[in-house]
């Protein structure tokens, strides 16, 4: 007696993909009766972009804060220091001049740790608590206008920061040249 082996194949049963419209609810707060239209999505969105774009705008923030703090304590010792040499020794004559510039730096270096608007991911819930909207899709249109405005405000203190530490930078390398120059001539 010879036993077959024959190979059965199974194809699982073929489910039928869901309508176009079995997949849009028109019942959904705030969606809009022209299915076409994504505004409760893209002002979904637009919070999510938001949050991840303050937050990234923190960072940076942190970042020049923590320079500044550096750069604040570096040109304070080195503005003692040389005011310390050109006060005690007669020679040479013009370390007050690096020493000026170390105490510029200083203090441009202070104006980025300077308190001043900034706007934070995230409300308050009293806040949103206080709005009255009919749908979600105003409410969340509203909340991701609020975001852009903090965005702006942001990006204005950012800039700031930048041409603060810029010229915290440029104090510092001109007096670095200039003790150079001093103790080289």
């Amino acid at each position: 007696m010879t036993t077959e082996v024959s190979i059965i194949v199974t194809v699982p049963p073929k489910e039928e993909a869901p309508a176009a419209d079995d997949l849009y609810d028109a019942d959904q707060v705030g969606a809009s009766l022209d299915r076409d239209t994504l505004r409760l999505w893209i002002a979904t969105e637009a919070q999510r972009v938001a949050k991840d774009r303050i937050d990234a705008q923190m960072k940076l923030l942190e970042r020049y804060m923590a320079r500044g703090a550096s750069f604040v304590g570096w040109g304070l010792t080195a503005t003692i220091g040389l005011s310390a040499v050109w006060r005690l020794h007669s020679h040479p004559p013009y370390l007050w001049i690096p020493a000026t510039l170390t105490a510029a730096a200083s203090f441009s270096a202070a104006l980025l740790l300077w308190p001043r608007q900034w706007q934070i991911s995230g409300d308050l819930p009293s806040y949103l608590g206080s709005l009255r909207f009919e749908t979600e899709l105003e409410l969340r249109e509203t909340l991701a206008q609020r975001d852009e405005q903090g965005i702006e405000l942001n990006d204005t203190r950012l800039g700031w920061a930048s041409v603060f530490m810029k010229f915290t930078l440029g104090f510092m390398a001109a007096a670095a040249l200039s003790v150079a120059v001093i103790f080289l001539s």
